[in-house]
C-alpha cells in the first residue's frame, strides 16, 4: 500500500512539473510558422534562394513557404528547376506576387501557375512569358522560320499548359501568356483562374487561408490555415549575394568575355600570368551564372583551381600574381560549394582564416625560394668560386694544375704570372674543365698601418 500511495504521489509531481511544459507547447503550436523568402530576377541564384529556403522551411517543421515574387523575368533553365522544385515540394508552397507594383512577367507566370497556392496584390501584373531567342542560332528555315526557336517556343508553350493542367488553372490563358505574349491584372487573373487569391499584404493573404485544402505530389491532401501565422524570414547569406551579382546578365556577359580574352592573351603570351588567372576564375563564375555548371560543381572548380594556383605559384615566378588569384578562387569556390542554410556548410569565419593561413604559407615558401635564387652557390662547379686551391706542380707559364677538394684541376693565371708548387692560389670561376685563378692577396704589417 505504501508503494502505491509512492508511485501515485510521484505521478502527481511529473504531471505537475510537465504540464505546463504541454500547454506551452499546445499554445504555440496554435500558430503555425511560416518560411517567407523574396525572389527577384531568375536566375541560378533565386535557384539556390528557393531551394535553401525548402530547406529551412524542413528544418523549422513550417506548415508553408511562402515566396513574395516580383520579377521580369529570367533564365528558361532556372525556371525549369524552379517550377520543378516547387511542384515536387513535400510541403505547400504559395506564391505571392507582390507587395503593389510587383509583377509576375515572363519566368514569374510559370512560378506563380505551379504555386500550390497563387496569390497577387491588386496593383500587380502577370504574363508575357514568350520566350526570348537569347543566344539562339540565327538559321533559318524558309518554310518554318527560325528552328531554334520554334524548338524553344513549342517546348515552353508545353511546360505551360502541363502546369496549368496539373494545377487546375486556365490552360487557355497559359497558352496565351507564351504564344501571344499577354499579360493580365491581379483582377483579371482572379477571374480567369489563374490565380486562386487577391491579397494585398502577406497579413491579408494569411488571413485568407483557411481549412484550405492542397493536395501535394505525393497524392496526400492537406488542410492548410495559415491565420495569425508565425513568419520565419528566409535570410539571403554571402552565397546568394555573390550569385545574384553574377547573374545579372550584365556581369555574367562582361565575365564570360573577360576569361574568353584572359585565357586567349594567355595562350598567344605564355607568362605573362595575370590574364590567365582573372581569365579562368571570370569562365568559371560566368558558366555558373549561365547555369551552364550547378552552383556547387562551380565552387569545385574554382577550390580546385585556387589549389592549383596556389601550388603553381611555389615552381613559377609569377611575384605573387598566381598564390593571390589562387586565393581569390579558393573563397569564392569555398562560398559557392556549400550553402550555409542547409547546416552543412563552411563559415566564412572560417573560410577566411584557412586562406588566411595559406597566404601565410605561400610567403614563407616564397621568400625562402628568393633567399635560396639570390645566396652564392657553395656546391658544385659553381661553388669553387672564391676558395682556396694549392699548386700541384710548378706552373708552366701561367698555366698549369691546382689542387681543390682533393681533385686535381687545369688552372689557368693571368697572362705573365706564374706560380710554384705548394703555392696557394685563389679560384676566381670555373670555365668548363679549367679553372682561373689568382695568387692570393697578402696583408703586410707596416709602422703606423696596414697595406
Amino acid at each position: 500500500m505504501t508503494t502505491t500511495l509512492f508511485r501515485r504521489l510521484l505521478s502527481c509531481i511529473v504531471l505537475a512539473i510537465s504540464s505546463p511544459h504541454v500547454q506551452e507547447a499546445t499554445a504555440q503550436g496554435t500558430a503555425p510558422s511560416v518560411v517567407v523568402t523574396t525572389i527577384g530576377t531568375i536566375s541560378p541564384a533565386s535557384v539556390d534562394i528557393l531551394e535553401s529556403a525548402m530547406d529551412l522551411a524542413k528544418t523549422k517543421n513550417a506548415v508553408a513557404l511562402v515566396i513574395e515574387l516580383d520579377t521580369p523575368g529570367g533564365l528558361l533553365e532556372s525556371t525549369r528547376r524552379m517550377t520543378r522544385d516547387i511542384l515536387n515540394s513535400p510541403i505547400p508552397v504559395i506564391v505571392w506576387v507582390g507587395p503593389g507594383g510587383a509583377r509576375a512577367a515572363s519566368a514569374g507566370s510559370f512560378i506563380t501557375m505551379a504555386a500550390h497556392v497563387a496569390a497577387m496584390a491588386h496593383t500587380t501584373n502577370i504574363g508575357a512569358a514568350h520566350p526570348v531567342g537569347v543566344g539562339m542560332p540565327s538559321t533559318k528555315d524558309a518554310a518554318d522560320g527560325s528552328i531554334a526557336m520554334e524548338k524553344a517556343l513549342k517546348d515552353t508553350l508545353a511546360m505551360a499548359e502541363s502546369i496549368a493542367t496539373t494545377r487546375g488553372r486556365s490552360v487557355e490563358m497559359a497558352r496565351s501568356f507564351v504564344l501571344a505574349s499577354e499579360a493580365i491584372t491581379a483582377q483579371e487573373a482572379l477571374e480567369n483562374k489563374v490565380i486562386d487569391i487577391l491579397a494585398d499584404s502577406l497579413d491579408e493573404l494569411f488571413a485568407g487561408i483557411v481549412d484550405r485544402p492542397v493536395r501535394l505530389d505525393s497524392g496526400v491532401t492537406t488542410t492548410l490555415t495559415l491565420k495569425g501565422a508565425k513568419i520565419i524570414r528566409h535570410e539571403k547569406n554571402l552565397r546568394h549575394a555573390i550569385l545574384e551579382i553574377v547573374s545579372d546578365p550584365n556581369i555574367f556577359y562582361l565575365l564570360f568575355l573577360a576569361g574568353i580574352i584572359g585565357l586567349g592573351f594567355e595562350l598567344t603570351h605564355p607568362g605573362v600570368i595575370f590574364p590567365g588567372v582573372a581569365g579562368a576564375i571570370c569562365l568559371l563564375l560566368a558558366l555558373v551564372a549561365m547555369s551552364v555548371l550547378p552552383v556547387n560543381y562551380g565552387g569545385l572548380g574554382l577550390l580546385i583551381a585556387g589549389i592549383v594556383m596556389m601550388i603553381a605559384e611555389i615552381f613559377v615566378p609569377s611575384f605573387g600574381t598566381l598564390g593571390i588569384g589562387g586565393i581569390i578562387a579558393f573563397i569564392l569556390g569555398s562560398l559557392l560549394l556549400f550553402d550555409p542554410a542547409t547546416g552543412v556548410a563552411v563559415s566564412i569565419w572560417t573560410i577566411l582564416p584557412g586562406a588566411f593561413a595559406i597566404a601565410l604559407f605561400l610567403a614563407f615558401i616564397s621568400l625562402v625560394t628568393l633567399k635560396t635564387l639570390r645566396s652564392r652557390v657553395i656546391s658544385g662547379q659553381e661553388g669553387l668560386a672564391g676558395k682556396s686551391a694549392v699548386v700541384f706542380r710548378d706552373f708552366s707559364g701561367n698555366m698549369g694544375q691546382v689542387r681543390v677538394n682533393g681533385e686535381i684541376w687545369a688552372s689557368e693565371l693571368p697572362a705573365g704570372e706564374t706560380a710554384k708548387a705548394g703555392e696557394e692560389l685563389t679560384i676566381v670561376k670555373s670555365e668548363g674543365l679549367k679553372l682561373n685563378v689568382v695568387k692570393k692577396q697578402r696583408t703586410v704589417s707596416r709602422p703606423g698601418g696596414t697595406s
